[in-house]
């Protein structure tokens, strides 16, 4: 994935009058003709970065309308647990509302579309994918299911990525194994790679954390099942 500095974006509302909530978040549309598949991209705990335009930019690259969604646009992100859970329907109503924004786009109109979710993003992504009609692929990058809603949530999960460090002190890499146990015994379909000496955010480029190898090595995977799913 090559990094432009001088690549800068902000999220802005990208959806018309009368959705509610409204879908806010940076579109980016690949120079080829379409129509594209599309992917949505959820961000982890800490909200938007710059960086995020970078990689929906980089998705754009890869063929597919990319949409990273800034879904604390409208709640704010919480500072509690107790908190984030009251507005966790209102991020998964921003969720699904952004898959009929791409579902109507001219780039992306009818086309199959991947939710790819960054650690608590992962969570999110995981918990609605079951509820929306046109997803047919998810990338959980360290993170996993809600232990409250995981019977709901997994019910018809379209095929699943995990990637995950085995060193992960945020999110610890037995929630990947959790997870991808609790969607086989329901006899859904999954991918797993747990990155050897890897800890939480390895693609992050603003991290301490952060892996070039992990990062290259599963922006790559990323594509690649993307590309086996959205068909």
């Amino acid at each position: 994935m090559t990094i432009d500095p001088n690549f800068e974006k902000n999220p802005s509302q990208i959806s018309g009058i009368g959705t509610i909530p409204a879908v806010f978040g940076l579109l980016e549309i690949p120079s080829t003709p379409g129509p594209h598949h599309a992917v949505i991209i959820l961000y982890g705990i800490a909200g938007w970065r710059p960086s995020y335009a970078l990689l929906a930019k980089a998705y754009s690259d890869s063929g597919f309308v990319s949409l990273v969604l800034d879904y604390f646009a409208i709640t704010g992100k919480g500072t509690t647990d107790a908190e984030r859970q009251t507005m966790w329907p209102q991020w998964q109503a921003m969720v699904r509302n952004a898959g009929l924004v791409l579902k109507n786009h001219p780039a992306s109109k009818d086309q199959p579309v991947g939710l790819i979710g960054y650690s608590m993003g992962a969570y999110l992504a995981v918990s609605v994918a079951s509820s929306m009609p046109g997803i047919k692929a998810v990338v959980d990058f360290f993170g996993g299911v809600r232990p409250e809603t995981i019977n709901n949530d997994l019910i018809n999960l379209p095929p699943l990525l995990i990637l995950h460090g085995d060193e992960d002190k945020v999110v610890p890499v037995s929630n990947a194994y959790a997870l991808k146990n609790a969607v086989t015994a329901r006899g859904g379909q999954v991918e797993m790679h747990i990155y050897r000496n890897e800890q939480h955010a390895f693609n992050a480029a603003w991290s301490s954390n952060y892996s070039q190898s992990a990062s290259a090595d599963s922006f790559h995977k990323t594509i690649a099942f993307l590309r086996r799913q959205l068909i």
